[in-house]
């Protein structure tokens, strides 16, 4: 892996909104972004440009953190998602977002272990999402503390 950035800011300061702005104008990227549409948060694959609910109402087969719930089977599909694009040619692998879920082992995880413990199989630029609530723990979860830049537009 070439590098390991993180994108941070405070909760709802419009993190995905500007990476997915950036995004659009890249070539050779891949990854998942959570965008929040109409008060729910999805799930939105760059090259397939796939959009899957997240957030639900519902009680059957979820996350439940706080006052959200989210599909485990959308964090399934996200996962396999990420671990595909492990194996393509990339210039940036985009993860949006890591928070309270990835750090209890759920969400994203096992895939963002995996990835990162991959890293010499693959030569992406790797961009965290992390709310800077969050930046800390995150960093030192994954054993990160002289392994990151932050990544700035």
């Amino acid at each position: 892996m070439r590098e390991i950035l993180i994108y941070s800011g405070p909760i709802k300061c419009g993190k995905t909104t500007q990476l997915m702005k950036w995004a659009a104008s890249q070539m050779n990227i891949d990854g998942i972004f959570q965008p929040v549409i109409e008060g729910k948060r999805f799930l939105y694959h760059i090259s397939s440009r796939t959009l899957k609910q997240l957030e639900t109402d519902d009680d059957n087969n979820i996350f439940a953190i706080g006052n959200y719930k989210f599909l485990k089977d959308s964090f399934e599909w996200a996962k396999n998602v990420l671990r595909k694009s492990v194996k393509d040619q990339l210039d940036y692998l985009i993860i949006d977002e890591v928070g309270p879920l990835e750090l209890d082992g759920k969400g994203l995880e096992p895939a963002i272990t995996e990835l990162l413990e991959s890293k010499n199989n693959f030569s992406e630029k790797v961009i965290f999402v992390v709310r800077k609530s969050m930046l800390e723990k995150f960093i030192k979860h994954y054993h990160l503390e002289t392994k990151y830049k932050m990544f700035e537009m």
